[in-house]
């Protein structure tokens, strides 16, 4: 009877694993067909990949101490996206200096090459970014890393991001670097690796910040030597006045309307919630503050030192840490919660998937990967109902879930 029972669960457990790979695939080839439809806005320079593009030219002609002048980046952008209709000034670069230099080779190649070259790297990564992870994974994985690769196109986030000419694939393999650096046990790489990804510092400074709390101070020395290194080459780059307006300019963007910000409804975050209910007056940048300071101690508090020692709530716990700094953060977009697919990939093995005794938190943490890789309900929030905002439910679920699941598999078996 007991081996009827295990032979019924792996047949379950196979027909399941048919119908996501079929539904996934369906979501790659709608999602691939989109990416063709917009081609041709896309090469006019509708997409975010302006913003870099037109840091990189600066470089480029020796104007990189104008990378944040308004006037510099307008001219600029007239050279390769003067066809665009629903810009009256420029698609302002907010990135940090040094990540121009990511750019510069780029705009020596026309604006739909560079593109083209840009989106098939960050395809090359996703399907190298399996092949990173697979030896942390805490069991066989329902699907094999090539396929991963593949299958990663079906998530909305890596759509957007791809639609948009982001740099936020980057920004996951340098957090994918980081974790496999981590679980190596060479801490100060792990740093070095975070400190790269300083081009999004909001959502980085707060995870060094928890390693800070759990005192690993060889992650933090590693992301300290490093940041002081891209310090350097950007006051190279606009020198330190530039270094020195570069906060005040951001809080004018951020100010300011139709230039190209994320509005707070587009955003999976408490702030993207609050100002949906009425609350954005409420939630400004001083409520901002405490609210990502109580994300960081309560990361830091759940993911417990002794934790690094049990693979699986070393992932836990690394996961947490990116789902309560998303949550929490001041500016957070679609393309950012590409960074949920590391606990979708490292949890989302057959270990999880064959109910093994875990109770409420398991069950919900699967629901949470379920919707999180379900494109339909972004679609439904993004274009229909303008109402990004209700991501931020499914982030604080599972962001309970790996809690949850972190308790009792720190329980002792019976």
């Amino acid at each position: 009877m007991p081996a009827q029972l295990h032979t019924d669960n792996r047949s379950a457990v196979g027909k399941w694993r048919t119908l996501i790979i079929f539904f996934l695939l369906g979501m790659v080839v709608l999602h691939a067909a989109i990416l063709w439809q917009m081609r041709g806005l896309i090469a006019e320079g509708y997409g975010d990949f302006a913003a870099f593009y037109t840091a990189g030219k600066l470089v480029q002609h020796g104007q990189a101490s104008a990378m944040y002048d308004r006037r510099a980046q307008w001219s600029a952008q007239q050279e390769f996206a003067a066809d665009v209709k629903i810009r009256r000034g420029p698609l302002p670069y907010i990135r940090p200096p040094f990540e121009a230099l990511v750019f510069f080779l780029l705009a020596y190649l026309r604006y739909p090459v560079a593109y083209l070259v840009w989106t098939t790297l960050k395809i090359l990564i996703l399907f190298a970014i399996p092949f990173l992870l697979q030896p942390h994974l805490l069991s066989e994985p329902l699907l094999p890393p090539l396929l991963q690769g593949v299958l990663a196109l079906a998530y909305f986030p890596v759509a957007f991001e791809l639609l948009q000419g982001q740099d936020a694939i980057l920004f996951f393999l340098l957090f994918c670097l980081a974790f496999a650096a981590l679980q190596r046990g060479a801490d100060f790489r792990a740093g070095v690796w975070l400190a790269l990804g300083l081009f999004k510092f909001h959502l980085v400074i707060p995870i060094v910040l928890i390693f800070a709390l759990r005192r690993k101070t060889r992650v933090v020395f590693g992301f300290l030597c490093s940041a002081a290194a891209l310090l350097l080459i950007s006051a190279g780059l606009v020198g330190w006045a530039g270094i020195v307006a570069y906060p005040k300019y951001l809080w004018s963007l951020n100010q300011a309307s139709g230039v190209g910000m994320v509005y707070t409804e587009s955003m999976p975050n408490l702030r993207g919630l609050a100002g949906a209910l009425g609350l954005r007056g409420i939630y400004s940048h001083w409520i901002a503050v405490p609210v990502a300071a109580v994300g960081i101690i309560v990361a830091a508090y759940l993911w417990r030192p002794a934790d690094d020692q049990d693979r699986r709530l070393s992932i836990a716990g690394f996961s947490l840490s990116i789902v309560l700094t998303i949550l929490t953060s001041y500016y957070a977009y679609c393309y950012d919660m590409m960074l949920l697919l590391i606990p979708i990939v490292l949890l989302g093995n057959r270990r999880v998937w064959r109910n093994e005794p875990g109770g409420w938190p398991q069950r919900l943490l699967v629901a949470c990967m379920a919707l999180l890789l379900f494109s339909p309900l972004y679609w439904v929030l993004t274009l229909n109902l303008n109402q990004f905002y209700w991501m931020a439910v499914v982030l604080l679920l599972l962001a309970v879930a790996l809690a949850g699941c972190m308790k009792r598999w720190r329980e002792p078996v019976a």
